[in-house]
């Protein structure tokens, strides 16, 4: 029961991003403006939820940028009463939000290295807040009998991770899972679930082209060079069109080539 009711009245389309004030979820909040949505964005520091704004010029009515922790239910609630009052029902959630903890070296933690903590905590950010967000917005997406629901994961969660901490690895991993899993239980419903899983794109998670993690990973990129955080918001986009209705339960990779290579 596909209808798609809220897609012909462009004005309606809200889009809400989380960990949406810098790197690839910027640029996915600054695609979807430019194509008419209205868009909120989370972050956890404000001074990055300011910056966003700045550089997205605040664009009058059809932005909205707030601090809120994601592993915190009543944060994430009252932040969707607020996206409520202000424009409507969230016709489109991108659950971009992640974190991957470095030591002073820039090296991640193995496992006799990690605290159960700090385990924990990736998990709570990467895997558990997007399972609490699509638990939240379902029940109104399923009643208006459309919706639009992005992970994003890793090339971490798809193969051999040779940079990311097991942590980060296995909550990506896990966000494969939960995709498929609400993409089973949706469908009927007109939601589509699909998960984008980039490789190494040069971000603030990853840090400069130059630094010696990264030099180090470009030899494995069959295209030879980094991808760019647009790349991928260009994709997200696409899964949010109603070009991507029979497309639910996926994980597309923009990796360059580097998974399956």
């Amino acid at each position: 029961m596909q209808t798609g009711k809220l897609t012909s009245e462009g004005d309606r389309r809200v889009v809400l991003v989380t960990g949406g004030a810098r790197g690839i979820g910027l640029e996915i909040v600054r695609r979807f403006l430019a194509d008419g949505y209205r868009v909120a964005f989370v972050a956890t520091k404000a001074k990055h939820v300011d910056q966003a704004l700045e550089s997205l010029g605040r664009a009058e009515d059809r932005l909205y940028g707030q601090v809120t922790d994601i592993t915190q239910q009543n944060e994430v609630s009252a932040l969707v009463g607020r996206i409520r009052n202000r424009w409507g029902e969230i016709t489109t959630l991108i659950n971009n939000a992640g974190i991957s903890p470095k030591r002073a070296n820039q090296e991640v933690s193995w496992f006799v290295q990690m605290s159960p903590e700090e385990w924990v905590r990736v998990i709570d950010v990467n895997l558990t807040g997007p399972f609490g967000l699509i638990r939240l917005l379902a029940p109104s997406m399923v009643a208006n009998g459309y919706g639009r629901i992005i992970n994003v994961g890793s090339l971490a969660g798809r193969t051999v991770p040779l940079i990311a901490g097991p942590h980060y690895a296995a909550s990506k991993a896990g966000l494969v899972g939960l995709t498929r899993a609400a993409a089973r239980d949706l469908a009927p419903h007109g939601i589509t679930v699909n998960c984008i899983a980039p490789g190494r794109v040069l971000s603030d998670l990853t840090g400069p082209a130059d630094d010696a993690v990264n030099r180090s990973a470009l030899w494995r990129i069959p295209v030879g060079r980094f991808g760019r955080a647009e790349e991928v918001a260009h994709v997200a986009a696409f899964l949010a069109s109603p070009m991507a209705g029979f497309i639910t339960g996926a994980t597309i990779d923009i990796t360059g080539g580097e998974f399956g290579a």
